[in-house]
């Protein structure tokens, strides 16, 4: 007697699980033999989607993982589903979620799939005519370079100084003060001694009791006084980075003492060598001079 078409799918779908046993009793062992009665019952009298569950096998195969482990996620898909899982449009089941896991540690790899329904069945997603695909690669955020070497050709530097701009990566920084830069980094004629002199710092001109904040978090390094630089201080930031502040009027703060970016540590005057107030301002990375322009802002 010939067969309907409902008996040839049941037989179909019995076939299938048929051979699916079989693999998965190679692969894993015997350890599944109780899950598989409950499993071939309700894949015979249910509607077990294979095709779905097929085409998520392929993700797995395609993307290089283990064959034995693969079809282990597959029985538990077919047999043991979660419920409500690969049960609407757009198939996405257990095991193609894993797979797509495994591939976002490289990408971010965002798929809709979306099929027309002929007689109530999910056509194959992958070539049907009717899929669409979005992919976004995510590129990693690119860090600022540790340094950018500068064109320089002008006089040879002195030791321990750069014209380079490093990366200080210091989660805030502030102006120390906003005034004119009267003087910048590099070689002058020293408006005291006269004569070709290497600048380490930047001039920035403001009236005498200006407030002078800290260029970033950190704590105060140390504090002094001298002919040349007046009053003066240096707070260390981490991470090898330094900054000072020279001529200052009034210091407000004492050595060892935790300092917040932007909090008042001065004020600015006109104590040591000078021609007039001004804030004296420099910055070091590990011991090396670094040009202040790079990091903060003036006024023109």
């Amino acid at each position: 007697m010939a067969l309907g078409e409902r008996e040839q799918r049941r037989l179909a779908q019995l076939g299938a699980c048929l051979a699916l046993f079989l693999v998965v009793l190679f692969a894993k062992g015997g350890d599944r033999l109780t899950p598989l009665r409950q499993g071939l019952k309700s894949a015979v009298q249910g509607s077990v989607d294979f095709q779905a569950a097929f085409t998520d096998l392929g993700w797995a195969v395609s993307a290089g993982r283990p064959v034995g482990e693969t079809l282990g996620e597959l029985w538990t898909d077919v047999f043991l589903p979660q419920e409500g899982v690969g049960t609407v449009q757009g198939y996405r089941g257990p095991l193609y979620r894993r797979v797509e896991r495994d591939l976002g540690q490289t990408q971010s790899t965002l798929a809709v799939f979306t099929a027309p329904q002929v007689g109530g069945d999910l056509q194959d997603p992958m070539v049907d005519s009717g899929v669409k695909k979005m992919t976004e690669i995510i590129e990693p955020q690119q860090e600022e370079p540790v340094v950018v070497h500068m064109d320089y050709t002008g006089p040879a530097l002195p030791e321990n100084t750069t014209m380079d701009r490093y990366a200080l990566y210091l989660p805030q920084t502030v102006d120390p003060v906003r005034g004119v830069e009267s003087s910048g980094f590099g070689w002058r004629e020293h408006p005291i001694e006269g004569g070709e002199k290497f600048h380490f710092g930047v001039d920035l001109a403001v009236d005498t009791g200006t407030t002078v904040q800290a260029f970033a978090a950190g704590k105060v390094d140390y504090i002094g006084e001298s002919d040349v630089y007046g009053q003066y201080l240096q707070l260390d930031h981490g991470n090898g980075i330094k900054s000072f502040y020279a001529h200052c009027s009034k210091l407000c703060v004492q050595q060892g003492q935790p300092i917040a970016a932007g909090e008042k540590v001065a004020e600015s005057g006109a104590t040591g060598d000078v021609t007039g107030p001004h804030l004296h301002f420099e910055l070091k990375r590990n011991g090396v001079r670094l040009n202040p322009d790079y990091y903060i802002n003036t006024l023109s």
